[in-house]
């Protein structure tokens, strides 16, 4: 059974009582669209389980949060969706993650020239 945090936002998604478009769901997972997108196709995977730090989840969650992600973003570029994509984790507030289920992955499609400044505020 996935650990949850009565106040946790992304606790609520995994647990469905808060709407989410899911893009990719399995045992340790969950992908969702960005609510507040910062490109087309920006992408948030998460753990199933709420970890307060990403040093706190076990090597094996970790990997497979990570792994996903570059699986989320080459399919992207396979796609024809992004020429490229970045990964972005933020953790802890001083690098600007308000979110308490902060082991989680953003996953930003980019194209050339797009002019985007990576600055995810969650």
């Amino acid at each position: 059974m996935a650990e949850r945090h009565p106040n946790c936002v992304f606790c609520k998604i995994v647990a469905g009582e808060i709407p989410s478009t899911k893009v990719l769901e399995d045992d340790g997972v969950l992908a969702i669209k960005d609510i507040q997108p910062i490109a087309e196709g920006h992408i948030v995977v998460l753990s199933q389980n709420h970890y307060a730090e990403v040093g706190q989840m076990p090597a094996a969650e970790r990997a497979q949060l990570f792994n996903t992600a570059i699986e989320l973003g080459e399919e992207m570029i396979k796609k024809g969706e992004a020429e490229g994509y970045n990964v972005v984790l933020s953790s802890n507030e001083a690098a600007q993650s308000s979110v308490a289920h902060r082991p989680h992955l953003h996953v930003i499609p980019r194209k050339t020239g797009d002019d985007l400044r990576i600055d995810p505020r969650t």
